[in-house]
């Protein structure tokens, strides 16, 4: 059975009649992979807590995948060039994330102490989290986004299952090393 992708992608510019959106990547995971998805706009926090809750629920335990599509900062996200720290999204995400992996498509997010990282990862229970630890160029940071979430399919989101998964994964990050890609499990915490 595939995992599906709840993905949340935020504004990436001021002036909406640019339309830079990840949708595409997600739209080319479905029709040659058959990778369910969710897509869903969120230009305030109002939109992203909204849309948190709904991954919560049961109802969407067949996309565990969390992709979270925004400008970023060190330690958190920019949702309409407000900050949204880890901590914050932790204290949402409370003991929900587990069998989930929580994917920050987002410049500097994860460039924060280890510590926060491992602190995020207990709070939220969750199975593996990964992103970026610098600002990273359009192109490059989606190619490698559509083949990591297909490398997210290869094996089962469990203990056993994610640290293949990460191999794989780290193994694609080598060819993009100009991304300063970091995953990590929860066995690392």
């Amino acid at each position: 059975m595939k995992k599906g992708i709840f993905c949340l992608e935020g504004l990436w510019y001021d002036d909406l009649r640019k339309r830079s959106t990840v949708k595409p990547v997600l739209d080319l995971l479905e029709l040659n992979s058959g990778i369910p998805y969710l897509h869903s706009d969120c230009a305030t926090k109002v939109e992203l807590e909204f849309y948190l809750e709904k991954w919560k629920s049961s109802q969407y335990n067949q996309y565990p995948i969390l992709y979270l599509a925004f400008h970023g900062l060190e330690n958190g996200l920019l949702i309409n060039n407000e900050p949204y720290n880890l901590e914050d999204l932790g204290k949402l995400l409370a003991g929900k994330c587990k069998n989930r992996v929580i994917v920050f498509a987002s410049c500097s997010t994860i460039n924060t102490e280890l510590k926060n990282l491992k602190k995020f990862m207990r709070k939220t229970d969750a199975l593996a989290i990964c992103g970026y630890r610098k600002v990273v160029p359009w192109i490059s940071s989606t190619a490698f986004e559509l083949m990591m979430l297909a490398a997210m399919q290869e094996n089962a989101l469990d203990g056993r299952g994610i640290e293949s998964i990460q191999r794989h994964v780290v193994k694609v990050a080598s060819m993009f090393q100009e991304l300063d890609f970091l995953m990590l499990t929860n066995k690392q915490v």
